[in-house]
């Protein structure tokens, strides 16, 4: 039989990794707030780019499309690093969520 002592040490060890698992899902959901804004400004920016670049020439459109380029290589660079942080975010939940398991 557990004594009251061990008891009093999984329920604590239980509500510090609870706590863990509230960060790490605010942390999450602040991700996905940061790419919801990011993907908002990034339809901006092609809504503008439709309707503005079609009508440059010259150097200027010579310039801007090199800098497009670029933009579009830090978009997907963007994304993928928001994956996989939320891909990890998530296992580390799963895991903290074991050791739950495993107290009771």
């Amino acid at each position: 039989m557990e004594s009251l002592l061990e008891s009093a040490e999984k329920e604590l060890r239980r509500w510090a990794y609870e706590m863990m698992i509230d960060c790490l899902q605010s942390y999450q959901g602040q991700v996905k707030e940061a790419m919801e804004e990011f993907q908002h400004g990034a339809r901006s920016f092609y809504r503008a780019n439709d309707e503005y670049v079609p009508h440059w020439q010259g150097e200027a459109r010579e310039a801007y499309e090199w800098v497009y380029g670029d933009l579009r290589q830090i978009e997907t660079r963007i994304y993928t690093t928001a994956d996989e942080l939320l891909h990890e975010i998530s296992r580390e939940i799963a895991q903290i969520r074991r050791k739950i398991e495993e107290l009771q």
